[in-house]
C-alpha cells in the first residue's frame, strides 16, 4: 500500500492543496480501498474536531469529552478493527492532527477574530463610525466610515489577503518577508512587506497614500513603486497612474482624530469636512478658496471647527437651506 506524505493530506482537508497535490491525493485515494479506508477514518476524526472549533460558546473541558465519546463509540462499534486501527501509526497522527485542532480552538479564542482567518475569509464592515482592527498576524487597520474590507491569512498561504470592497482604510502592517501582504482594490494589486498606508477608492478611481516603507502598485502588468509621502491615482476604467507628491495631511484624519491643514487653501480643508461630516459647505465668494489656512481642529463637533475657521480668517459662516456658506 502506497504512503502519502502527511502534510499533503492536512492541507487536503483544509482545502489550501494546489492543483497537482489535489490532484495527487485523489489517485492515491482512487487506488486502492485501504486508502480510500484511511482517509475516511482520518476524516471523520477532522470533522468531528472541526465542529469543536466552530463552537465558541463550548469551554475544552466540553470539547474533549465530546471528542472522547466519540473516539470511545467508534472503538466500541468495532473493537478489533479498531484495537488495530489504535496501534497504527495512521491514528496517532490522526490523535495528533485532532490535539492540535482542540488545542487550536481552545488558543484561538484569544486571537482576533477568533482566528477565523486561518481557515476562511473574514468580512470587516464599518457603518456610521470609523473601526479599528487588529488582524490576526498583527496588521493594524482603520477602516473609515461606510467601508467594507475582507481578509484572509490562511495556514499553507504565502501571502496575506485583503480586498478592499469599498471605502477607506488606513493599513499598518506587521513585516513579514516570507509572506507578502496583498491588497485588491477592483484590477489594482498593492503589495507590501511591512509599511503603512492609507487606501481609497471611489467611483472609478483608487488612491494609494504611502507613510512609511514603500508599496508596490500593479494594474494590468504595469507597475509603480511609491516611498513616503507618494500618492497614486489610479483610473480603474484606463489603467492609468499618476504618481504626485502627497501636500498635506488631511486624508489622514479618521486616523488621526484631527484635522491638519499648514497653508493650505481653504477649499481643501472645507472639501474634507463635507466628507468627514457628511456636511454641505459652500464658500461663496470665488477668491476666498485659494485663502491659505493653518490650523489644527480636532475631530469633533463640526459647529465648533466652523467656528475656529470663522476666527481665524475672520469670516462670515451662517447656514441657509440646508447649506453652511463661508463669506
Amino acid at each position: 500500500m502506497e504512503t502519502m506524505n502527511e502534510e499533503k493530506l492536512i492541507k487536503y482537508l483544509l482545502q489550501e492543496s494546489d492543483s497537482e497535490e489535489t490532484k495527487a491525493v485523489q489517485e492515491w485515494i482512487a487506488s486502492d480501498a485501504a486508502n480510500q479506508k484511511q482517509f475516511e477514518e482520518i476524516k471523520w476524526i477532522w470533522d468531528s474536531s472541526n465542529v469543536l472549533l466552530e463552537k465558541s460558546d463550548m469551554d475544552e473541558n466540553q470539547a474533549w469529552q465530546k471528542f472522547t465519546t466519540l473516539r470511545d463509540k467508534k472503538i466500541a462499534n468495532n473493537p478489533q478493527q479498531n484495537q488495530r486501527f489504535l496501534r497504527s501509526n495512521w491514528f496517532r497522527v490522526a490523535a495528533a492532527i485532532t490535539l492540535i485542532v482542540v488545542s487550536a480552538w481552545v488558543y484561538s479564542a484569544f486571537l482576533p477574530q477568533s482566528g477565523r482567518a486561518y481557515f476562511s475569509s473574514v468580512e470587516l464592515q464599518s457603518e456610521s463610525t470609523h473601526m479599528e482592527v487588529q488582524l490576526l498576524d498583527g496588521t493594524d487597520i482603520t477602516l473609515n466610515r461606510n467601508t467594507k474590507v475582507t481578509y484572509s491569512q490562511k495556514l499553507f498561504a504565502n501571502e496575506r489577503k485583503v480586498s478592499l470592497e469599498y471605502g477607506e482604510a488606513f493599513f499598518d502592517v506587521k513585516r513579514n518577508e516570507a509572506k507578502p501582504f496583498v491588497i485588491q482594490s477592483d484590477r489594482a494589486q498593492i503589495t507590501v512587506l511591512g509599511t503603512s498606508f492609507h487606501v481609497k477608492t471611489y467611483e472609478n478611481t483608487t488612491e494609494v497614500i504611502v507613510v512609511t516603507g514603500s508599496v508596490q502598485v500593479e494594474i494590468e502588468g504595469r507597475k509603480e513603486i511609491l516611498k513616503p509621502d507618494e500618492k497614486l491615482s489610479i483610473n480603474q476604467n484606463t489603467g492609468e497612474m499618476v504618481k504626485t507628491l502627497q501636500t498635506n495631511k488631511l486624508y489622514n484624519y479618521y486616523v488621526s482624530k484631527k484635522f491638519q491643514a499648514d497653508r493650505i487653501p481653504l477649499e481643501e480643508l472645507v472639501a474634507t469636512l463635507n466628507e468627514a461630516y457628511d456636511a454641505n459647505i459652500e464658500i461663496a465668494k470665488v477668491e476666498l478658496r485659494t485663502l491659505p489656512i493653518t490650523t489644527t481642529l480636532e475631530y469633533g463637533l463640526l459647529s465648533e471647527n466652523l467656528e475656529v475657521i470663522r476666527e481665524t480668517l475672520n469670516l462670515k459662516i451662517t447656514q441657509r437651506g440646508g447649506k453652511i456658506i463661508i463669506e
